[in-house]
């Protein structure tokens, strides 16, 4: 789209636009006919002269337009004075084509703009997937500075201690440990921080109602741009102790006929499995739905038990593709292969390589 109040310079910058490749679906003289234009037209990217005529000029509709549309401006402008440029820098636009204009700067300009809108929005999107991922993941998730103060906790970690965000954030974590267990955390925190990846420790935690329970802290540190210390990323796992239970990492092969006993941390109906849908471990909650026992559940393949098997092939390639799947319908097969309609989501809970991981499915009857 070319805003631009003067008719030569708009008709110009149409020619010179075509001349190199791109199409103007829209054209405007005025700052809210932009704004009204962009609900039908919904251009790639829109170049806005900076003094337009009536009661908004083009740095207030450009603003407009980003926040309604996510749509890049690129500013057109006879002007460079430094209020005039302070003013323009608070829209964030891509870029700014003065005049008189040429056809290789202009050129340049609009590809260099569009490149770095798609970038940000693939930023954008990575984002949100982790956050969801972060904050809806069926595992306690929790975030530390270099001296053990809470940064950031998940729904689960809410849930697993009873507190709120806003309760715990800057709060030092060992002030939710039993005191036995504060002198051991203190000491692995100390390794934590020069080390790539923790160690398993055991714990225990002390909810907000008094309750003790026992609980696996595994971490891995993030750093900065220079390669220092920024945090600590700490998964807590609730586990009740059992001296038959062995532990088996996500991205551990399993051997054939074993179980993964994964009803401590994934309260409903979950299944674990393999990036190619072998199936690890599954909850007690799915066992009662699909009336099966985990002992003949697991080591067979998601495909064995949809009802489609092209269904369960794009359901995994989803989900190892993007690292999340959004709710869908899901065919399962029940008793004497009857068909029980179900609604799956879930995520791929990464290795420390982050290569491979565990592909882990909530399922719900529908």
């Amino acid at each position: 789209m070319v805003v631009e109040d003067e008719l030569i310079v708009a008709e110009d910058l149409v020619h010179w636009l075509g001349s190199l490749g791109y199409t103007v679906g829209a054209r405007a003289a005025t700052g809210r006919e932009a704004i009204r234009l962009c609900e039908t037209t919904r251009p790639d990217l829109i170049l806005m002269d900076i003094l337009l005529p009536g009661d908004m000029d083009g740095i207030e509709a450009a603003a407009i337009v980003r926040k309604r549309f996510d749509i890049p401006v690129v500013y057109i402008t006879a002007s460079s004075d430094e209020s005039t440029l302070a003013r323009a820098k608070l829209t964030e636009p891509l870029g700014y084509v003065l005049k008189p204009f040429d056809e290789r700067g202009l050129y340049t300009t609009i590809e260099m703009a569009m490149y770095k809108h798609q970038s940000e929005r693939k930023l954008r999107n990575s984002e949100e997937r982790f956050r969801l991922l972060y904050e809806h993941a069926p595992v306690a998730f929790q975030s530390l500075d270099a001296d053990g103060h809470l940064l950031q906790v998940n729904k689960a970690w809410q849930d697993l201690f009873g507190f709120s965000p806003e309760e715990v954030n800057g709060r030092w974590f060992g002030e939710f440990l039993a005191p036995d267990s504060v002198p051991r955390f203190i000491a692995a925190f100390t390794q934590f921080r020069n080390s790539p990846a923790t160690d398993s420790i055991t714990l225990t935690i002390v909810k907000r109602n008094g309750m003790r329970l026992s609980a696996v802290l595994k971490g891995s540190i993030a750093v900065d741009h220079r390669g220092g210390f920024e945090m600590t990323q700490c998964v807590l796992e609730n586990r009740a102790p059992s001296p038959e239970r062995t532990e088996v990492s996500g991205t551990e092969a399993m051997e054939p006929g074993t179980t993964k006993d994964v009803s401590a941390g994934l309260p409903g109906a979950w299944l674990v499995a393999s990036p190619d849908g072998l199936i690890y471990g599954v909850t007690a909650e799915l066992e009662r739905l699909l009336e099966s026992s985990a002992e003949r559940l697991c080591s067979r393949r998601l495909h064995d038990i949809c009802r489609s098997e092209a269904e369960a092939s794009a359901l995994l390639a989803q989900v190892t593709r993007v690292g999340t799947v959004a709710p869908r319908a899901l065919a399962l097969c029940g008793p004497a292969g009857a068909a029980i309609e179900t609604t799956v989501a879930g995520f791929v809970l990464f290795g420390q390589d982050a290569h491979t991981g565990s592909v882990c499915l909530q399922i719900r009857k529908r």
